[in-house]
This record gives C-alpha cells, structure tokens and sequence, in this order.
C-alpha cells in the first residue's frame, strides 16, 4: 500500500509517520537541544550565572579595578596561548607544551632585554622561541610521525628544561632603563581602563576570527580535524596545514608568555608551570570538540574568562587555593561530557 492510501485510510488525511521516524521533541526540550548544539552557549551562561553570584556575595567582584584590573588581565595570557591551541586542536591535534613555551619566551626576552639589545629585539627574540618550539613540535609530529600527546609531552619537559639550564636556575629582571619601562608598561599599562594584554588579546582573537571563519586556511584546519584521510583524498597538504597549526600555537604561545612575564616584571625558570592544564581547560571549556573539527576563537575567550571569574572568586570568597584546580577539574568534566552530548545529539539529528 502506498504512501497516500495510508494518510487517506487514517480517516481525515492526516499523515502517518514513517515507522523509523523519531518523534518530535517537547518545545522546552528542542530549544535546549539548540543551546547545546551551540558550543559556547552553555559556558557563557555558566559565566554570567557565576559572575551574578559573585556580585551578590562581594560588591567588589564588579569594580571596574577587579574586572580589568585583576580577571580580565589574569586571563589574557591564558585566552591568547588558548588561541594556539584551539587552532590546533581543531586540526586534530594537541599541545602540551604551551606552558613551557610561554616560561621559555618570557626568559628569552628578558635575557636579550638584559643585553641592552633594545626591546624590540627583545619581543622578536621571545617570539621566535616560541616558534622554534613549534616548529620542533610540528616536525616530531609530521616527520617523524609521533603521536601530537608523545611529542608535546616530550617538548613540555626539554623547554622547562632548558629554560632552567639557560639561567642555571635565575630569575632574570629588565633593566632599569627607558627599555625596561616600555617593557613593563606591556604588561601593566592602560588604555582608560582597559589594560594593554587585554587590548592585544582581543586584537589577536578579532584577527583569528577572519582567519578562521573567511580564510581557505581555517576551513582546511576545519577540514583536517574533521576528517583526515578525506582531507588528503581532496589533495590539501596536511601535513602543511598541520606545520602552520603548530607555529601558530608556538608563536601565541610566546606572546602570552612575554606579557606574562612583563606584567611580573621579572622573567622566572618556572614561570607559567601547570598553565598547559588552564590553556587546554580554556579550550575544551569554550566548546572546542575533543575530536577535531570543530572550535571557535570566541568560545576560547568565554572559556578563559569563565577560568578567570571562577579563581577570582575563589580569592574573594576567602577559599584555599586548591579548591581552583577541584573547580577547574570539574568544570573540565562538565564541559567534556556536554561536548560527548552535543555529538550524540548530532548523530541523533542526522539519523
């Protein structure tokens, strides 16, 4: 029997559902659905719930001094290395080497700082550490075919190292010069009340917004982390691809890690260690999937602030340290499991 004589047979023309169709969601359930299939949705109103209590519970939390002062700055190093690594992993990859990186290039700048070469020199140095160690992560990765975990584990460990041997263990601080005050106002300064970091990492995420949404480039990132054999079958040039991906991160790497240490004001071996826990919670928190392919920079930024409000808050409110990381851990969880529920629901949708 037909299709037709079916709806007739059901008496006033109404349609039968196909036996393998699902049934339509509750109108509450479908609109939470869509909040999920949105990656950063549910973060941003974790952010602004956290953000309502806290301003309930400390009148300070909103103070233009604590906002842009304290949160905004303490995140931005963390949002701009997390661009890297949300590059990456998007492509498919990790990097568990950003924190080391960003000690390694905040030492080689205050080092080159400290040979009175001038500060522009000083910054390129620190950025060029940055990706050399990218470069060294993505050739591990593309040539000698490790696994992106084995490498950038590996490369965690050599730059710490290194960055110890260099100085043998010092902490090194800019000179006390028109140089080093420059370099200081980088990490402290401000434009009304926005400080300098903060400024650079909206500037560096607005850039990566059009690299990623209206460039061939960030739709291959896309396209390799979402598949990468069909990625190769199309004839793009992953391993390229792959090679950009990790100078990049390398590089955004050693830009957070010359504000970091411009804001201390002095450049320490152990600068930036454990940050790879907070850089990769930033992105996983923002709604970057856990498999490849999908990502976005301004989830990252929401990623990072939700990061910075909660250890904010966790000084204001009088707690223990600790309780950050059983927080950020988490945080972490929630976060990962919703991105399992997102693909479910997805495979649920397309069936």
């Amino acid at each position: 029997m037909s299709r037709s004589s079916v709806s007739r047979a059901d008496g006033e023309g109404a349609s039968v559902p196909h036996a393998g169709a699902a049934a339509p969601l509750h109108p509450t359930l479908a609109a939470l659905s869509h909040v999920l299939l949105i990656p950063w949705a549910g973060v941003l109103i974790a952010l602004l719930a956290i953000s309502a209590a806290l301003t309930f519970v400390s009148p300070y939390f909103l103070s233009i001094d604590n906002i842009f002062g304290t949160v905004a700055v303490y995140f931005s190093w963390i949002c701009i290395a997390g661009f890297g690594e949300a590059m990456v992993m998007i492509g498919g990859g990790l990097d568990l080497a950003v924190g080391s990186t960003m000690g390694f290039a905040g030492m080689i700048c205050c080092l080159v700082l400290t040979a009175g070469l001038g500060l522009w020199l000083a910054v390129l140095a620190g950025l060029t550490a940055g990706l050399a160690v990218g470069l060294a992560n993505a050739i591990a990765i593309t040539r000698i075919r490790l696994n992106p975990f084995i490498a950038t584990l590996g490369s965690l460990s050599i730059v710490r190292g290194l960055t110890y041997g260099i100085v043998q263990g010092a902490a090194i601080t800019p000179p006390d010069n028109a140089a080093g005050h420059v370099f200081s106002w980088l990490g402290n300064g401000t434009v009304g009340p926005v400080p300098i970091p903060v400024l650079i990492m909206l500037a560096i995420g607005l850039m990566l917004v059009v690299l990623m949404n209206q460039t061939p480039f960030g739709r291959h990132i896309y396209a390799v982390g979402g598949n990468e054999a069909a990625a190769r079958l199309l004839g793009l040039k992953v391993d390229r691809i792959k090679l950009a991906m990790y100078l990049l991160s390398g590089l955004l790497s050693g830009v957070g890690g010359v504000l970091l240490a411009a804001k201390a004001g002095t450049a320490l071996p152990d600068a930036a260690t454990g940050y790879e826990l907070q850089v990769i919670a930033a992105v996983i928190i923002g709604g970057t999937s856990l498999y490849g392919g999908r990502g976005t920079i301004p989830g990252v930024l929401i990623g990072a602030a939700l990061l910075g409000v909660i250890n904010n808050g966790i000084i204001l409110l009088g707690l223990a340290g600790y309780w950050q990381q059983l927080i950020t851990g988490l945080v972490i969880a929630a976060a990962a499991t919703l991105d399992v529920a997102r693909q479910r629901l997805e495979a649920l949708q397309r069936a």
